[in-house]
């Protein structure tokens, strides 16, 4: 899970656990803010709270749940069981969390018209092997190689239930860096609005707002450009949904950039329409996997996907 996302929260952060006084609309809550390193990459919390010492608790609590699932979902922990399905091709008696993820993974595929695929991991193994033994180059690996590592890729070849999650194709492997940050954001967001809290937002390497900021607005996010990272490319304006953003920056292969983490689960060749896609979904779930599918669609079909899913929007920069 460290796939890298160029989104900057419009707010005032601290280091470490901090609390504020939320603006005159709502004298009686105060913000509780976190920042650190978590899932990989640099993570935040923004809650606004009645009580400072339950508000404090409760974000232990989402911290342990963090750890809990990263065990599960991990590439990269043997003992998860992510790994355990990827050596032995089948995980018996997988734990009940599986199957919400699942089943998101099931839909994303459907709706990217299976672009968003998470069974890509032979295909990014492929190439980072290539540039790990020539990293100087700039040429992509064998086409030999890539069609090998294709035939080892397809939603469609894994077979799952709540008893099973089995590969029917040998050699296969997963990989949930598209969309568990989302799922497991999604997850803390439920625990809290359980808990009560109804202006928070919580940014996990995808951003999700629960309700509106207590000022009676929207939460104000900046995209940053790909190009010019110092400056913002757009600005999503969020009031209980999810913003994701992928883009060719993140994890390059090549020295240049043209060879990265984002390859095309039919082709097995980079992403080259967007230097960086943006989603906003209702869930940070689903606005994860689009922003990795689509990543590698053409604007008319991002445009036949939105006219159908009026709740999606997608930011581009091209």
């Amino acid at each position: 899970m460290q796939r890298r996302r160029f989104i900057k929260i419009l707010a005032t952060s601290a280091a470490g656990m901090s609390l504020g006084n939320i603006a005159s609309a709502q004298p009686t809550l105060q913000a509780v803010r976190w920042s650190g390193y978590t899932l990989g990459a640099e993570g935040s919390f923004t809650l606004y709270a009645k009580d400072r010492s339950s508000a404090q608790n409760v974000l232990k609590h989402c911290f342990a749940e963090i750890r809990r699932l990263e065990s599960l979902f991990s590439l990269y922990d043997p003992t998860s069981e992510l790994c355990r399905l990827n050596r032995d091709g089948q995980l018996n008696t997988p734990s009940p969390e599986w199957q919400p993820l699942l089943a998101a993974i099931d839909q994303a595929y459907a709706l990217s018209n299976g672009l968003f695929d998470p069974t890509v991991q032979p295909l990014w193994q492929t190439y980072a092997t290539h540039f790990k033994h020539s990293p100087e180059t700039t040429a992509a690996p064998h086409p030999h190689e890539i069609a090998a590592a294709l035939k080892r890729t397809g939603w469609q070849h894994i077979e799952h239930d709540t008893k099973t999650i089995r590969f029917n194709h040998p050699g296969m492997q997963l990989t949930l860096n598209g969309i568990a940050q989302g799922y497991i954001t999604d997850h803390i967001s439920d625990i809290l609005k359980n808990a009560g809290y109804q202006h928070v937002l919580i940014e996990l390497g995808e951003t999700r707002a629960i309700g509106s900021h207590p000022e009676q607005r929207p939460w104000s996010i900046g995209i940053k450009d790909a190009l010019y990272p110092s400056e913002l490319h757009d600005v999503a304006e969020l009031d209980n949904q999810a913003l994701a953003t992928s883009g060719s920056y993140g994890s390059p292969f090549s020295k240049d950039g043209h060879y990265h983490h984002l390859i095309h689960p039919q082709t097995g060749l980079p992403a080259t329409r967007w230097k960086s896609l943006s989603v906003i979904a209702p869930t940070a779930t689903q606005a994860d996997a689009l922003s990795t599918g689509l990543s590698f669609a053409s604007a008319k079909e991002i445009e036949t996907i939105q006219s159908k899913h009026s709740e999606l929007r997608v930011l581009k920069q091209s």
